[in-house]
Order: C-alpha cells, then structure tokens, then sequence
C-alpha cells in the first residue's frame, strides 16, 4: 500500500478525536473499517501511531511527528487547490455584458455606451420584439443591464432586487400627412381625431396602441383602425401617402412629407427606465452609463425640431 493524503486526513481525524470510535462516527464509517486502515497505514509506515489508553488513544513519538507533518502537508495541499483556482479564474477572459431592450434607438445607444466605458470588453445584445419576450428576460439571470419603457396602461412588473433609474420621458405623436387639414396646427387635440383613419403599427413592446385606445375612449370616441399590423415604416409610408394617421414616438421615425404633431395634454407618454441586476459589471458604473444615454438620447431628440421644443419645455428625469 502507498501511502496517500487520504490516508494522512485519516490519522489527522483519528488524532484529533483521539478516539476510533469518535473519528469513525465523524468519518461515517464503520469502527472495524477504521481500525483496520490505522494498522494498514502504521504498517507502511513501520511504526505504531497511536497506543491505547483508558479514554481512547494518543500519539506515540513517531505518530506526533507523523501528525505535525501530516498537518503541513495538507494544510499546503489545501493552498495549493485554492491559489490555482484563483488563478484559473483570472486566466479566464471576463463574460460577455449582456445588453437587452426594445427595437429603437435606445437600445444601440445603451450599447453604445458601454462599449464607450469598457472598450475592451465583449458584449452581446439582445432586442426584444414584444412585452411578453422583454419580462422574461428581466425575469430571468440572462442579462446584465437593460432598458424598457414603463407606460401606465401597460406597465411592466419588475423582479425584486433589481436597480432601475429613469433615463427618459417620451411623449407620442400624431403622425400626418403634410397636406391633412390639421398639419398647420403647433398641437392637435385628441377628440378633432374622432373621424379619421387610423394605421396600428405593429408595435407591442411600446405598449403604444393600448394606450392610444386608452385615450381616445377618455376622448369620447373609439379609433378607427382601417389598416393593422404594419411596421413601423410602412405606417409611416401610408400616413405621409394620406392613408391614414398614426401614433409615433418622435425618436423612431422620420418620414420626408409626414409631418408629426404633439398631442394637447400629451395623453401619450412613457419613461425608459435602464434596470440592472445587483451583480453586474455594470452596477458600479450605472450613473456614467446613465448619462451617456441621456446625453445620446438628447443628441437625436435636437434633430427633430418639433420634438426638441417639446423636449425643451418639460422636465426629464
């Protein structure tokens, strides 16, 4: 038999209960068993280890000085399994920071942005198409930061233990035609839409065509929805063909010859919210990401004349 660690952890145990019978209790094996592993291992040593006396057994001269060295060796064993482990991990490249929002703009300016505060690290980005797909993501492990829009009609039920800060407030916009009878007006009141037709786009995430319903029952009236399911593209080519007219947040779509009118009291209005979860690489840079955001966000809104005077008039979080 060669002797091993296992075998200098059993006469450790043994000395330490200075019992059999207690170190095999501890050990979880049989008394028997136990004894015969200490004669198997004193008899490759060549030497008793242990003699016996009234309470149990204690060390002999040699099992005093095996037992000291056992200690050290295991005790730099032990080391040994814990440095290289370390040193594993920091050999190991960094995973990637795992990004996720809606389709827009603000997802890729998120991005952006941490690609700008950690130029040398991966990242991976995930765009949601839906509410539904968004929730299972923050309610799961699989992301590190991430932006969603709160909106009252369709708000968003987040996990505990997540840290949220507001980024944005954005407020929709009737989208016309350049030649519809109210494209003069600076702002247009709900109710003068009561006779129109109107093109849903396809927009579940935004939560934007329930909240539009929403409001124009507060109104006094019920949307016509003559066309549905379209992108937000092909809305807004059917709009500016004098089609129909629509509800778009500023920030998502620009169309030559459609011109976007705010609504009187601003019915229609979200806040993007960046969420982050507690560990994340991201936590302790949360306010630089933050403001890189905004600032990007205030970037694209002074390209968009009517939307940079609302903007300028309100207050963002």
């Amino acid at each position: 038999m060669q002797v091993e660690l296992r075998h200098l952890q059993v006469i450790q145990s043994v000395a330490d209960a200075g019992s059999i019978s207690r170190a095999a209790a501890q050990l979880r094996i049989a008394q028997s068993g136990l004894t015969a592993q200490v004669q198997r291992i004193e008899q490759e040593l060549g030497g008793a280890l242990f003699r016996r006396t009234p309470s149990g057994v204690a060390l002999t001269e040699l099992g005093q000085h095996v037992v000291a060295r056992a200690r050290d060796v295991l005790a730099q064993f032990d080391d040994l399994v814990e440095s290289t482990r370390v040193l594993a991990v920091r050999d190991e490249p960094p995973a990637a920071i795992r990004v996720c929002g809606p389709l827009g703009p603000i997802t890729p300016m998120l991005a952006g942005a941490i690609q700008e505060l950690l130029p040398d690290r991966e990242q991976v980005t995930q765009l949601t198409h839906t509410t539904e797909t968004l929730n299972e993501v923050l309610h799961s492990s699989d992301f590190d930061i991430a932006v969603y829009g709160q909106q009252p009609s369709v708000p968003v039920q987040l996990p505990d233990g997540l840290h949220t800060r507001n980024l944005v407030n954005e407020t929709a916009y009737i989208g016309l035609s350049a030649s519809h009878r109210l494209a003069d007006r600076m702002a247009i009141r709900l109710a003068d839409l009561a006779d129109e037709d109107w093109v849903l786009p396809n927009e579940k995430l935004s939560g934007l065509t329930t909240s539009l319903r929403l409001a124009c029952e507060e109104a006094g009236f019920t949307p016509r929805c003559r066309h549905r399911g379209a992108d937000m593209a092909t809305a807004a080519m059917m709009v500016r063909c004098g089609h129909a007219i629509a509800a778009f947040y500023p920030s998502a779509v620009t169309v030559p010859g459609m011109v976007l009118r705010p609504l009187v009291g601003n019915p229609l209005q979200r806040t993007m919210q960046l969420v982050w979860r507690p560990n994340s690489p991201l936590a302790g840079l949360a306010d630089l990401v933050h403001a890189k955001v905004v600032k990007r966000y205030q970037t694209l809104v002074h390209d968009h004349p009517v939307y940079a005077a609302w903007w300028e008039s309100t207050v963002s979080p």
